[in-house]
């Protein structure tokens, strides 16, 4: 059996997150209704790393169902999203009609964006779950680095890919994994995420597939792409329960206790 290429699982990946847009309507981690009566959507360590938006162009690479793109153009910014999933795209323009809010938003695969999407951003954004359904990072980091403009800045939130590494048994961490072997990963799905475990929403069984891409690889992609990397940060919490152990912290956001582990990380690079 010949083995697929990157391009194939990239449009595995789009035809599960087309699946997956419809369903996060329903999903607590997106909270739509909330949203919709002015709940920002962003979380903790975005916003903190974002800061005041007011009145800067801003571009958020794979923005999803786009109640980010929303939240960040409810504080101001002049926003433009584009994601590889065009159901996604279709209720993020829905969502803006819907609220009246101004912001943009584009169909593509990240890889050819620069062949529908012109322009530079001040500030170029992409949050938690994003990287790992890249199969090239240094790609990502030059696509991502030709939007920021002369002095502007890319911020990433993410997943740390520590917490990947272990598994929940019996309320105790367990290593279970490489990050420096069986880089790539294969899901089959018939699940998708939610702010609680308990609460995932059931979906047309799908294939999804990932890459695993350490803190390191991520800044070195973007020093190579040019950017000069200003801020790093490693945080105990994350954006939703991905293991049973993990407790809500009251701040919107999920730790294991003790925070013996970085849970998110975030960077921040600018373009001289």
């Amino acid at each position: 059996m010949t083995s697929m290429s990157d391009l194939d699982k990239i449009s595995a990946n789009r035809e599960g997150f087309n699946l997956r847009a419809r369903a996060h309507m329903q999903s607590s981690y997106y909270d739509v209704e909330k949203f919709k009566q002015g709940y920002n959507m962003l979380r903790r360590l975005e916003q903190e790393e974002l800061g005041d938006v007011r009145d800067r162009s801003l571009l958020e690479l794979q923005c999803h169902i786009g109640v980010n793109s929303l939240s960040l153009a409810r504080m101001g910014a002049r926003v433009t999203g584009t994601d590889i999933s065009d159901e996604a795209i279709d209720i993020a323009r829905e969502l803006a009609g819907e609220l009246d809010l101004d912001a943009s938003f584009v169909q593509a695969n990240l890889y050819d964006l620069p062949k529908v999407l012109d322009g530079e951003f001040d500030m170029v954004f992409t949050g938690y779950g994003t990287l790992s359904f890249l199969p090239d990072i240094t790609g990502w980091a030059k696509v991502a680095a030709r939007y920021v403009k002369p002095g502007g800045t890319l911020t990433v939130v993410e997943i740390h890919p520590m917490l990947t590494l272990f598994s929940d048994v019996g309320g105790e961490l367990r290593v279970a994994r490489s990050l420096f072997q069986s880089r790539q990963v294969h899901h089959e799905m018939s699940r998708t995420y939610a702010d609680r475990i308990d609460d995932e929403v059931e979906v047309e069984k799908h294939s999804l597939y990932g890459w695993r891409w350490s803190v390191e690889e991520v800044l070195n992609a973007l020093i190579g792409a040019g950017l000069t990397i200003e801020r790093v940060r490693e945080v105990p919490y994350d954006a939703r329960q991905r293991l049973p152990l993990m407790e809500p912290d009251g701040d919107h956001n999920w730790r294991i206790p003790g925070d013996p582990i970085p849970l998110s990380f975030s960077c921040t690079a600018r373009r001289r």
